[in-house]
């Protein structure tokens, strides 16, 4: 046990000491709910924002962030995940130059309502005009193109447990209403969708497959910074979500294809940070 713990810790720490660090978003509505079986399919969780508790926790991290230098920072397309970069950046001392990449690989994994978006063309509506930190959706809008699911339903692309049958079935029925811009029956679809997660049994997204998102985020941060892994003092910001996070805390643990997580596993606390050892992903 000793020895597990050890390489944990070389993987990550509870700093912001590393070149890469991740920060979880502030809690959600869904978060607080306790009612763990039932917030599943609640349809008011779906793409759920941040409560005031949650707005409040991304703020107070604005004591650490504003010390730092970021040499990039990228942020899920979740709401919640653009709502925490907004708040827990928007008093940084260098914020008009300040440019957040919206990367699809380090969205949530699917595995309830909360995890799937209701609509994208929205959120970047919202977070254009309203947000003090320029976000910029080019990596996402091509990663999109890239791939035969459009960006409201992206994630679709990471359901490796589904037939591909039943997967485009459902992808197509709910682009449909969505392109009919109808999304109180969308709402609707995405529920049936979550009821179908806990019928199933199964994950949607298997670890093994998210573990591989993990490490091609990784590898590219590598690959784009090389010169300057170094240089710590440069930080590469990520914000991002608990099970996605949770995969990098012992990379060592996903070798082989699991449903569900270690007992051991580090679980981040909302808006907590962990710094990240590249060497060791």
């Amino acid at each position: 046990m000793k020895k597990q713990n050890s390489q944990k810790f070389q993987c990550y720490s509870k700093d912001t000491q590393g070149k890469l660090i991740f920060m979880r978003h502030g809690e959600t509505y869904f978060n607080a709910d306790k009612r763990k079986k039932f917030r599943k399919v609640n349809i008011r969780y779906i793409d759920c924002k941040l409560n005031q508790k949650g707005i409040a926790q991304a703020r107070a991290k604005q004591e650490i962030l504003n010390k730092l230098s970021f040499e990039k920072i990228y942020v899920s397309p979740f709401y919640r995940a653009l709502q925490t970069l907004t708040y827990s950046l928007e008093k940084h001392p260098n914020k008009d130059n300040i440019i957040a990449i919206v990367n699809p690989l380090i969205g949530e994994t699917s595995n309830c309502i909360n995890d799937y978006i209701l609509d994208i063309k929205q959120t970047k509506k919202d977070f254009n005009m309203n947000s003090p930190i320029k976000i910029d959706w080019s990596l996402f809008d091509e990663y999109v193109k890239g791939i035969k699911y459009d960006e409201n339903f992206y994630y679709f692309e990471n359901f490796d447990n589904f037939e591909d049958g039943v997967k485009d079935k459902i992808y197509q029925k709910l682009r449909t209403i969505y392109e009919r811009n109808n999304i109180e029956e969308l709402k609707i679809g995405l529920t049936d969708l979550a009821k179908l997660r806990v019928q199933y049994k199964k994950r949607f997204e298997s670890l093994k497959f998210l573990q591989g998102r993990f490490k091609k985020f990784c590898e590219s941060v590598k690959n784009e910074y090389k010169e300057s892994l170094g240089d710590e003092d440069k930080k590469i910001l990520a914000i991002s979500h608990c099970s996605y996070m949770k995969v990098g805390t012992d990379i060592n643990l996903y070798s082989e294809e699991k449903q569900y997580f270690n007992t051991n596993c580090y679980k981040p606390k909302n808006c907590e940070i962990l710094s990240y050892n590249l060497l060791m992903i």
